[in-house]
């Protein structure tokens, strides 16, 4: 009896080493793909940095979307309901459900 219970506490050693190498690495591409989701977000906010913008509204700098962005207001909410779904299927450890949810948002932000 005592051999099989080392073998089988060998084997679950091994198996759990074999996970903790392997989540890492599925992990990866969907915090790389809401990282961009991100930073394409950031971008469509802010101003122009002049100096007539910095003193009439300092605290309303990137407050506000720009003229030139790709998204609306109504966009911006439903691509940040979208990556709230991924974020929570990515901290479950569901790669594939989380770069699944990250599709509508990079299709609306133009992410190739």
């Amino acid at each position: 009896m005592k051999y099989s219970l080392k073998n089988l506490s060998t084997l679950a050693v091994m198996f759990g080493a074999l996970i903790s190498v392997c989540v890492p690495v599925w992990a990866g591409r969907c915090s790389t793909e809401m990282s961009a989701v991100d930073q394409k977000i950031r971008k469509q906010y802010g101003e122009d940095l002049t100096w007539w913008t910095i003193l009439g509204c300092p605290v309303c700098l990137g407050a506000e979307l720009r003229k030139d962005a790709i998204v609306t207001k109504a966009q911006i909410k439903e691509i940040s309901f979208h990556r709230n779904i991924a974020y929570v299927q990515l901290t479950r450890g569901n790669d594939q459900l989380c770069v699944d949810a990250l599709k509508i948002p990079k299709r609306m932000l133009r992410l190739g």
